[in-house]
């Protein structure tokens, strides 16, 4: 993977934060043998629903992984198990938004699903 998107991912990631106050913003660079560039979503925390920042960051994050060719993959968190302020169904549709599909998986029990977005380029 070349060094240039780890420095992006940085950059990008201090981008929202200063722009997006106290909003908890987290990318990780993933390395996936199937895919050279993924770029892990691992925390997105907005205070202020319905407000259209969650929507907003999306579209950047979407845009930024456009322009360096990178997946996207994510795993929605629930109200249930304490990360998030919403259900784990609500998120889901949220992110299908944005391009984003569910993993296909052997479902379990406890199973969180990961869901990824392929850029578009």
């Amino acid at each position: 993977m070349p060094a240039k998107l780890p420095t992006e991912v940085q950059k990008f990631e201090a981008y929202i934060k200063k722009t997006y106050e106290g909003v908890v913003f987290e990318l990780m660079v993933t390395h996936n043998l199937l895919v050279r560039k993924a770029v892990e979503l691992t925390w997105i925390i907005v205070n202020d629903r319905k407000q259209g920042v969650g929507t907003a960051i999306m579209r950047e994050l979407c845009e930024f992984a456009d322009r360096n060719a990178a997946e996207i993959s994510l795993k929605p968190a629930s109200n249930v198990d304490y990360a998030a302020t919403t259900s784990r169904g609500r998120l889901v549709r949220f992110y299908m938004r944005f391009g984003f599909v569910v993993e296909k998986t052997k479902p379990t029990e406890f199973m969180i699903p990961t869901m990824r977005r392929k850029p578009v380029c």
